[in-house]
């Protein structure tokens, strides 16, 4: 059945209220994509990313520091564990970390330098089961990967990343708090706190580890605009063809290095769909639920989602890109939330299901 761009809109607008407050979907081969924007978004509107911060910081800076040779994919960080274990999340850290920080009522503590050292140090020294087992999607994992990152390439995250993509003109980047912001709060779409009280938060990342962390951290904080995102996602289908373009140049990954990451699986005898830093999609099988790339999506291409309700999915052989940004999470009580977070799974594979027959048609 064909598609037409309002189609894929009209899909996207059944979401206001039932899914999210508003959204924003960004899709298309270059130059020039496609965007809608539902809700009371605007182009302008930055979100919280969440943990496409995975796969858009901590995931592009080690490929950076792997190139210029300052870190190694089977390098250490645990005895038996190396640094493509902690990427494709098979380093056997747990999936769930408590909030130690927070008091009995879920409200997180002043954030501060101790916070995020503290942090760091449980997650350090967290029990584990032995590393390439299997894959357990784990903040902890990236928590490790993303201080690793920042001894490595002398620079906190936020600064590191700043420091490489300024030349792109990108609108994506951490929100410290610690740091003034140079972007109005203002211009973020709102979400709630993670707490049976669910206090409104609006530039601040929603994230409790994250925030514990100073809204620095190697799993979330990221805040951005849809377009640039879609952008950055090309940029890296740009590395992926060895194009000699802008994005090409300014990047400066090497193609096989882009390759490598793309891989699945990420490691020989790992039975999962992640590579390192970036998923793929579920396997099509009757009866199975679908995967939020839907069924049509590339097998081969990658993706990772975000708890605040967005998505990157890169098909390197057409060049697709398809970009979701929402606060599904900008609800009143938890149970809300998990409401949201489950007609976003339905929702999701119908949209990208629609993007493809759209693109290819």
């Amino acid at each position: 059945m064909s598609q037409s761009v309002s189609d894929v809109a009209a899909i996207l607008q059944s979401g206001v209220l039932a899914v999210y407050p508003s959204a924003s979907l960004c899709f298309g081969r270059q130059p020039e994509p496609h965007q809608l924007i539902v809700g009371s978004a605007s182009r302008q509107t930055w979100f919280d990313i969440a943990s496409l911060t995975k796969a858009l910081a901590t995931t592009l800076l080690t490929m950076k520091l792997c190139d210029e040779g300052r870190l190694r994919l089977d390098e250490e960080v645990f005895p038996g564990v190396q640094v493509a274990h902690l990427l494709s999340h098979s380093s056997g850290l747990p999936a769930c970390f408590p909030p130690l920080w927070a008091d009995q009522s879920g409200l997180l503590v002043a954030p501060s330098l101790h916070t995020r050292d503290f942090v760091l140090s449980q997650v350090l020294h967290t029990p584990r089961e032995p590393a390439g087992l299997r894959s357990l999607y784990s903040d902890l994992g990236f928590i490790v990967l993303g201080q690793l990152v920042e001894q490595r390439g002398d620079g906190r995250l936020d600064e590191q990343l700043s420091a490489w993509l300024e030349p792109l003109g990108l609108a994506i980047g951490f929100r410290p708090l610690d740091v003034a912001p140079s972007v109005s709060a203002n211009l973020c779409a709102p979400t709630r706190r993670e707490s049976p009280l669910r206090e409104p938060l609006q530039g601040i990342v929603h994230d409790d580890t994250a925030r514990a962390m100073l809204g620095v951290a190697g799993h979330a904080g990221l805040f951005a605009q849809t377009d640039s995102v879609y952008r950055l996602g090309q940029a890296l289908l740009d590395c992926y063809h060895d194009v000699s373009s802008l994005p090409r140049a300014v990047l400066g990954l090497r193609t096989e290095t882009v390759r490598r990451f793309f891989q699945s699986p990420a490691l020989p005898g790992l039975r999962s769909t992640w590579g390192l830093g970036f998923d793929h999609p579920d396997p099509v099988q009757p009866g199975a639920s679908p995967s939020s790339a839907g069924s049509l999506w590339s097998r081969r291409g990658v993706g990772h989602l975000g708890f605040t309700g967005c998505s990157i999915w890169i098909d390197p052989d057409s060049r697709l890109v398809a970009v979701l940004l929402s606060n599904r999470v900008d609800v009143e009580t938890p149970a809300q939330a998990e409401q949201t977070k489950a007609a976003l799974r339905v929702l999701r594979p119908t949209l990208h299901d629609a993007i493809v027959t759209l693109m290819t048609g």
